[in-house]
């Protein structure tokens, strides 16, 4: 939901499940390992951070195995839904705020964080007071941006989309369709995919205004800022890692174009028709923002559940953020359910708030990514997305 918890050393995203049923072609984990830490650029004498659950225990090994065989230097880090919700139900409010200190300990120790997505609850901190959330947020920020100064390197596995039983549900497709889907789409060559997302960075070069519409009412303009975009391919370079930030990390499945907007430019209204917020559907959510700045936030349905989360963050919740694109052609899953899936060709997510994972400066304890499907987006009148068809 909040892609800033991509960048985040310590934070891992929610959602996820290793192992397939029979119906699904079941992943070669050493493959998959090895694909990983290439991906990453391991070398003699690196660093590296795994994390991911005990359910994904074999995953992980191998990951540390082909660290090893590249002269890295593997640590592993096991989390799980529990763990967190424990951490929030028998740990005391008052050391929400006590400084990260070992997490700023990691962030200067370690070259390369590869990770695999936890969790399969969409509601796992359902019900925990946004105030303690936030409190920990704040509490965070310090890693977060260290993380940023150093380019640590990110090679994230799951990227919203690691199979379970209730992301199938949540879609409504067999888990074995989903986990085909994960995997193919996994699997699609990085070249081939930097070279669809630096064709479509090019129709932004030189962009006036980008105008984003909807038939469901949204009618939302801006600029972006394509020198600071993004591909995220699957794979990372030299040159990435010499960009550093948000240029050093990727998400698998890759394909996504990402672009940070100029601050101070969005203009108009934002119509989503479903979201999720703790497992729960905010329907008609409806945003208006005026020279950048959220000036209006409403819905049909299960407003407060976002406003409690947005009333207590602090920093630039209130600045529209980026706009993304997917272009993974093995991603063939719905859009508009509420949950968002990066890379389907064609589909449009828009966010505000932290925008430092998107290329931008946005720093904040909150960020919400919102996604479209359908959607036309037209750079100076010329479409480049028209009803959710890549052109």
């Amino acid at each position: 939901m909040i892609k800033m918890q991509r960048l985040c050393l310590l934070t891992v995203a929610a959602a996820m499940a290793l192992v397939a049923p029979a119906r699904a072609q079941a992943p070669d984990l050493q493959a998959v390992a090895r694909n990983l830490v290439q991906a990453g650029m391991v070398a003699k004498g690196d660093k590296v951070l795994i994390t991911g659950s005990v359910r994904d225990a074999a995953l992980l090994e191998n990951i540390a195995i082909e660290t090893m065989k590249a002269g890295g230097q593997p640590l592993i880090s096991i989390s799980s839904e529990s763990l967190t919700r424990r951490s929030y139900e028998e740990v005391p409010e008052v050391f929400d705020s006590l400084p990260q200190t070992l997490g700023l300990d990691l962030v200067q120790t370690f070259d390369l964080q590869i990770s695999v997505d936890v969790g399969t609850s969409e509601s796992i901190l359902a019900g925990i007071p946004p105030k303690r959330r936030a409190a920990r947020a704040v509490a965070n920020e310090p890693v977060t941006a260290a993380f940023l100064k150093r380019n640590i390197r990110l090679v994230s596995l799951g990227n919203g989309i690691y199979p379970t039983d209730t992301l199938a549900k949540r879609l409504g497709i067999p888990v074995a369709d989903l986990a085909n889907s994960f995997w193919r789409g996994a699997g699609v060559l990085p070249q081939d995919l930097r070279v669809k997302g630096e064709s479509l960075r090019a129709s932004f070069a030189n962009a006036k205004q980008v105008t984003l519409t909807h038939s469901n009412g949204t009618n939302l303009t801006f600029n972006v800022d394509a020198g600071r975009g993004l591909v995220s391919d699957g794979a990372l370079t030299p040159e990435k890692v010499r960009l550093g930030s948000a240029a050093a990390s990727t998400w698998l499945p890759a394909g996504e174009l990402i672009l940070p907007a100029v601050p101070g430019s969005a203009e108009g209204k934002l119509v989503v028709d479903k979201t999720l917020w703790d497992g729960e559907e905010v329907t008609g959510l409806t945003l208006t923002f005026t020279k950048g700045h959220l000036t209006a936030m409403t819905a049909a349905s299960n407003l407060s559940l976002i406003k409690a989360a947005y009333d207590v963050a602090g920093g630039a919740k209130d600045q529209f953020g980026y706009i993304d694109f997917g272009l993974n052609p093995e991603t063939r899953l719905p859009v508009g359910t509420g949950r968002i899936i990066w890379t389907v060709p064609g589909a449009v997510t828009v966010g505000f708030g932290d925008n430092r994972s998107f290329g931008g400066s946005n720093a904040s304890d909150f960020g919400l990514a919102l996604q479209l499907g359908r959607a036309t987006v037209k750079v100076d009148g010329k479409a480049i997305v028209e009803n959710g068809i890549l052109k």
